[in-house]
């Protein structure tokens, strides 16, 4: 059976990425990017974050925080890349 869902090591590299560009646009440095890292320890504001969300919910055609799960639940940038592999891998 064929399929287009992104693994999960797409998932992480396309959320790592998207999280480099968004601060690059709002002039911050960028540092490495780990799935340790806090979300806020990355640069990421809180409007960042609503808009990271919907920019990954463009690129991956998937919204995990819709229904399946509470952004407050989100701490780091793996507990990020965690909620958009497990919804996808349950769709």
């Amino acid at each position: 059976m064929l399929t287009d869902k992104p693994t999960a090591a797409q998932i992480e590299a396309t959320v790592h990425k998207t999280i480099a560009e968004l601060l690059e646009r709002r002039g911050r440095t960028v540092g490495a990017i780990d799935n340790d890292n806090l979300l806020v320890a990355v640069g990421l504001t809180s409007l960042d974050l609503a808009a990271l969300i919907a920019t990954l919910q463009t690129r991956l055609k998937a919204d995990p925080f819709f229904s399946a799960k509470s952004i407050t639940d989100v701490r780091t940038v793996g507990d990020l890349c965690r909620a958009y592999a497990d919804f996808i891998g349950e769709n």
